[in-house]
């Protein structure tokens, strides 16, 4: 059996590493990336069934990747969640506008929220 992919993309290290923490003790194979150029690397070296992305990246942003990531053919239809501190009803109404298919909000408050939200979001691996 095939775990499923994730990639936690954020620059905060120790909000990475929790959310990807989480996400591994429930069975997920999880990849981590701090930057935007990071992240595309390993999203074309692993693939991916969810991205968790946030919108603050050092030499990108959010926005700039899920583009990135919406025009590779290897990557068609992966859903991509925004989880960000980016709260403000600004960034909230371009996440919907810019095909995020979720959003989570930092600093996580509940673990089990959290599991359930990325579960909810999760399709079907497609890899053998």
């Amino acid at each position: 059996m095939t775990l499923p992919v994730l990639h936690v993309i954020d620059d905060d290290s120790r909000s990475r590493k929790l959310a990807a923490d989480v996400l591994a003790t429930q069975g997920f194979a999880v990849h981590q990336a701090g930057t935007a150029a990071e992240a595309q690397a390993q999203l074309l070296a692993h693939g991916a069934d969810l991205v968790l992305l946030d919108i603050q990246l050092p030499d990108s942003d959010g926005f700039a990747l899920i583009a990135w990531i919406q025009r590779q053919p290897s990557l068609a239809g992966v859903p991509v969640v925004a989880l960000t501190a980016s709260v403000m009803p600004a960034y909230r109404g371009r996440i919907d506008e810019s095909g995020f298919a979720g959003f989570i909000a930092k600093p996580l408050s509940s673990v089990r929220e959290f599991v359930n939200t990325v579960r909810s979001h999760l399709r079907p691996p497609t890899r053998p």
